[in-house]
């Protein structure tokens, strides 16, 4: 007689093979949700990151350029430009783009680009400090995954150029350094 295994020892692997994927999945489309959001803030952060290299060694001033609203709930198409400095104001020169440097990120209309205005810009100078269009220098970026808000935020300091990073999960009483 050969080993083998019956129909009933088949039939009960299958069965708590399906019901181990069938708990697992909504856990991992949900790390995949937030992995994605994860992936979409620091393409965010390089860019500016990239920009602000760039003011420093082309020794100018370097010009991002936020512009929201995409879609209906989201998206954003960001750029960077050599600019002309004028009392620490941004003014963009014609024919000084740098996109074959850094090239246009665009931010997918699945994600929500917080904190910035409609049309927003953010200025990093060649000594590394950086001003904005706008008061604030926040930019938020949210999904929602699992039915739950998750957002990213980038705080840039004018006086250092320097970005702090944070995050907001659900539950949390406000936003934890990264």
């Amino acid at each position: 007689m050969k080993p083998a295994f019956t129909l009933i020892e088949l039939l009960i692997v299958i069965a708590l093979v399906g019901i181990i994927a069938g708990t697992g999945w909504p856990t991992l489309t949900g790390w995949n949700c937030k992995q994605e959001l994860r992936n979409e803030f620091e393409s965010l952060n390089n860019f500016f990151e990239k920009a602000r290299v760039e003011a420093i060694n082309q020794n100018k001033s370097v010009i991002v350029s936020v512009a929201k609203g995409m879609s209906a709930w989201g998206g954003a198409r960001i750029s960077a430009d050599i600019s002309q400095p004028n009392n620490f104001r941004c003014a963009r020169l014609t024919a000084s783009s740098l996109r074959n440097i850094i090239p246009d990120l665009t931010i997918s209309t699945k994600y929500k680009l917080l904190g910035a205005p409609g049309s927003s810009q953010q200025c990093f100078h060649a000594d590394g400090t950086a001003t904005a269009s706008q008061a604030t220098q926040v930019y938020q970026i949210q999904r929602t995954c699992s039915g739950q808000p998750h957002t990213y935020q980038t705080l840039i300091f004018g006086a250092t150029g320097l970005f702090e990073k944070k995050v907001f999960f659900p539950g949390t009483s406000g936003f934890l350094d990264l």
